[in-house]
């Protein structure tokens, strides 16, 4: 966008918006899917969040948090965030005497 933007009609301009708009949301949503490719290391550990390990294990926050506090299952902290390995929730399934399902790789 070096050109001035009153040299545009205004049909122009909605075309260059719209076209740089469409570009945006494309690179955005390229984005996340190298954020989750990413959020394996080399090893192929995948790493999960809260929410996507509650659903994966399929219990409350409340268990979730009780099995944080007692051990069973364990998180890895960046800064605020929080995640679980795929190893930490297989883990804990075997400690809680659940059986783990294919979607942990």
């Amino acid at each position: 966008m070096a050109q001035v933007l009153t040299s545009y009609s205004e049909s122009e301009f909605k075309e260059l918006l719209s076209n740089e708009v469409r570009s945006a949301v494309r690179e955005a949503l390229s984005g996340e899917s190298k954020e989750k490719q990413a959020s394996q290391n080399h090893s192929g550990i995948g790493y999960r969040t809260r929410p996507e390990t509650r659903k994966l294990l399929g219990i409350a926050y409340s268990t979730m948090h009780y099995w944080e506090k007692a051990g069973i299952l364990v998180p890895h902290r960046i800064g605020r965030k929080v995640f679980f390995s795929d190893q930490a929730i297989r883990e804990a399934l075997s400690k809680a005497g659940k059986e783990a399902n294919n979607d942990l790789g």
